[in-house]
């Protein structure tokens, strides 16, 4: 089961180029601050973390513990929304940014979802059904935003998930040579086993075969993190139809994406 239409799924339309976690070389990663940096720069996508509080709603934060960016030692699905919303997950990057909240996936939406399409990244790090992708699906829909979001997981039992809850809802499995996760994973056989519309691998481990092979496959590339801009034209050269920087305003200079889907 593939699952997935819409403009990011295309292969034939126009590169794409999302903000890793917002624009988090200027703000603080994945806050309402590293969103409007996107907007302001016109940049047209972002890439975003969403994972469970104790109480079940979707939160916007990259790590499994709120300890780096928000300064509280605990996993994030073991402390309840309404102390979350008590910490501050903007003060680490800056005085600048004080204040800055970690947000619901229901605030960057309903404050962005016009102005942006998303790269949802699902985290999850079980193999049991949370409740993680049931609840995103729900507001995606809410907010209309079918054919503006995607969802990607390193968890191929989330993407499964995925695909049954919303089939028109595009998946991308991410793959990366980080030692924690398993072997097979660190080598993008989920995204070759179950091939979706997208694949979202590190950009460092694309070569011109495995481009090859998901164009194949019927995959379009999504690749992460790029930063430099020679680095990014090798990508598009070989055929990659999206892009994930830190600092995309960066590619975007560099005149990479003139055609990028808006």
């Amino acid at each position: 089961m593939r699952g997935g239409s819409g403009p990011l799924a295309d292969p034939r339309g126009p590169p794409l180029l999302f903000g890793h976690r917002g624009y988090s070389a200027l703000a603080p990663e994945n806050t309402l601050a590293a969103f409007q940096a996107l907007v302001e720069h016109g940049i047209p996508g972002a890439e975003l973390d969403v994972q469970l509080a104790a109480d079940g709603q979707p939160v916007v934060i990259h790590d499994f513990t709120l300890e780096r960016t928000a300064g509280l030692a605990a996993r994030v699905r073991d402390v309840p929304l309404s102390a979350i919303r008590e910490l501050d997950a903007g003060q680490w990057r800056g005085e600048q940014f004080r204040g800055q909240k970690v947000p619901l996936l229901e605030e960057v939406f309903a404050a962005f979802g016009e102005r942006l399409y998303f790269d949802v990244e699902l985290k999850w790090d079980l193999k049991a059904e949370g409740g993680l992708e049931q609840k995103v699906v729900q507001a995606i829909r809410r907010h209309g935003l079918q054919r503006r979001c995607l969802l990607s997981s390193f968890n191929p039992y989330c993407l499964l998930r995925a695909r049954r809850l919303a089939p028109e809802l595009p998946t991308a499995h991410i793959w990366a040579d980080t030692p924690e996760l398993p072997f097979l994973l660190r080598h993008g056989a989920a995204a070759v086993l179950l091939p979706g519309p997208l694949a979202k691998p590190q950009g460092r481990r694309i070569r011109a075969w495995n481009a090859a092979l998901f164009r194949l496959l019927g995959s379009r590339l999504i690749a992460w993190t790029v930063d430099e801009p020679q680095e990014a034209r090798r990508l598009l050269d070989l055929g990659v139809g999206g892009l994930i920087s830190n600092d995309p305003g960066r590619l975007a200079a560099a005149g990479l994406f003139e055609r990028s889907l808006t």
